[in-house]
């Protein structure tokens, strides 16, 4: 498994400007054309969701927080990420249950967007890749 690095999406940059549509309320991730390397881990289903966005691994959500959106802004990540959005087009992200990359996992493919599966839903607390070409 092949590492990169951790970066996160703030208010303001280009990727997040992609990403509003209005002073606090997000609309969905990016177009699979739009490929940027991240994955958009979101609060809720909720069109409105606070989101936060990873281009590397982290083996603790412990410090993070929801940065855009309404719904759940300034909330921990960890332990509650509803649903993901998977946009590089190589790189498969794994959500772990526990810390340093630990017990069950849901893996989103390049391009896949949906709700964790039970076990991991609102039961996250860390991410890692998987190369897969």
């Amino acid at each position: 498994m092949r590492t990169r690095m951790l970066s996160a999406v703030v208010a303001g940059s280009a990727t997040a400007a992609l990403l509003l549509t209005g002073v606090g309320t997000a609309t969905a991730a990016p177009a699979k054309a739009a490929w940027d390397g991240n994955i958009y881990l979101y609060y809720s289903t909720a069109s409105n969701s606070a989101w936060r966005a990873y281009s590397g691994g982290t083996a603790d959500f412990g410090s993070d927080t929801f940065n855009s959106g309404v719904d759940g802004y300034g909330q921990r990540v960890k332990n509650n990420v509803n649903r993901a959005f998977n946009n590089d087009q190589h790189w498969a992200a794994n959500i772990w249950y526990n810390e340093n990359f630990q017990g069950a996992v849901d893996t989103f493919s390049p391009g896949e967007a949906r709700q964790l599966k039970v076990g991991v839903r609102n039961d996250n607390a860390s991410l890692s890749w998987t190369y897969v070409g």
